[in-house]
């Protein structure tokens, strides 16, 4: 269950504005930083390849697939549901952006330059 609410997170977290792979390409070699409203934040590393990476705010992994299409990012988790979401367009390395999640809590991306550790807080 918490590898499905780490991606459930990061979903949340592009649900905003037109959609494009345009970021997600961008991201490649790249870590997209997730943070939540009470601090605690996740990250994201992206591949060419269709794969994806995900590490929780607990420090969980989450290995997957995912696709771009039609304006959606779709994440394909071992064992979790195809989960689909709207990209946000146009972002690259040093963005931050802000937006809700699908609770409407507020959620802090930024799009860090190389792939980090995960920093637990």
């Amino acid at each position: 269950m918490k590898k499905l609410a780490a991606i459930a997170a990061f979903a949340a977290a592009f649900a905003a504005g037109p959609a494009f792979a345009d970021t997600i390409e961008n991201g490649y070699g790249n870590t997209f930083v997730v943070t939540l409203g009470n601090g605690q934040s996740a990250q994201y590393h992206f591949n060419a390849d269709g794969t994806f990476h995900a590490i929780g705010p607990d420090g969980s992994t989450q290995d997957g697939r995912y696709e771009v299409a039609n304006g959606q990012i779709c994440f394909l988790g071992e064992g979790d549901a195809r989960q689909c979401t709207e990209l946000a367009s146009g972002k690259t390395v040093g963005d931050t952006w802000q937006q809700t999640d699908t609770g409407g809590n507020p959620i802090t991306i930024t799009l860090q330059a190389g792939r980090g550790g995960h920093s637990g807080h």
